[in-house]
């Protein structure tokens, strides 16, 4: 939580805060009446939650007093509360003018609390430190500043450990994809040898074909010397079959002259 804000008046930072704020006032020819009664109108609605109402009242007070310290810090509650961290934090900056040990440490928690809103964890935890170096009695402050540290070891933790899960799912990813080009290359090579085995194959069957087409063709355009002898001998043979039957016919055609005497 951010700090109850400072009341100018003197109830929060003790006389010392409301001795500053006279002898500003006197130091500018101010009515010292008419600002304490703008800021505890201020402080009134800011403890009613009215804080549009609070900002007016404190930024009335301003223009008698545009550099008071207290004014900025309690402007810069008022941004706070209402979410515009940025904006608050600039106000706290211009707080940090006062000579005032006290006000000084709690706008350095309050620019804390600022910075771990805005997530600039790192900066706040300077912050806090410097919080303590001025009051290092703060219980607040040290409660933060242990509670920021714990903050980012978690993340850091958490970071670590998703850079670790990336890095085993990237892993992952890089096996699935190499388990699958090896598959793809098994595939392909299996493939190819079928083709080439289809290939050797056909290769095969068309030498088969071609050499048993030369054989017929050698068988119907060749002859071996054997073979062409048996011919040779069986047309001989018939051609002498041929003659004796011829003869025969010739024989049994004549008639026998029987001599009559």
């Amino acid at each position: 939580m951010n700090r109850t804000m400072l009341h100018v008046s003197c109830s929060s930072i003790g006389t010392l805060c409301a001795q500053i704020l006279f002898f500003l006032l006197i130091a500018h020819g101010v009515s010292a009446d008419e600002v304490v009664k703008k800021n505890r109108e201020g402080i009134e609605f800011f403890t009613q939650e009215k804080y549009e109402e609070a900002l007016g009242a404190y930024r009335d007070a301003q223009l008698e007093v545009p550099e008071s310290p207290e004014l900025h810090f309690n402007i810069g509650d008022v941004l706070y509360k209402q979410k515009k961290y940025e904006e608050a934090q600039e106000e706290y900056l211009k707080a940090l003018l006062t000579e005032d040990a006290l006000l000084q440490s709690q706008v350095f928690y309050n620019i804390g609390n600022c910075q771990f809103r805005l997530n600039k964890l790192v900066e706040s935890i300077d912050s806090y430190k410097k919080t303590l170096e001025i009051n290092p009695d703060d219980m607040d402050a040290k409660h933060n500043l242990e509670f920021v540290r714990n903050k980012l070891k978690e993340m850091a933790e958490q970071q670590q450990q998703q850079a670790q899960q990336q890095q085993q799912q990237q892993q992952g990813d890089e096996q699935q994809q190499q388990e699958q080009q090896n598959q793809q290359q098994q595939q392909q090579e299996g493939q190819e040898q079928q083709e080439q085995q289809q290939q050797l194959g056909e290769e095969q069957q068309e030498e088969g074909e071609e050499q048993q087409q030369q054989q017929a063709q050698k068988i119907e355009g060749e002859m071996t010397e054997e073979e062409a002898q048996r011919i040779l001998d069986a047309l001989k043979d018939d051609e002498e079959e041929v003659q004796k039957e011829i003869r025969r016919k010739q024989s049994s055609g004549k008639k026998r002259v029987e001599k009559d005497w």
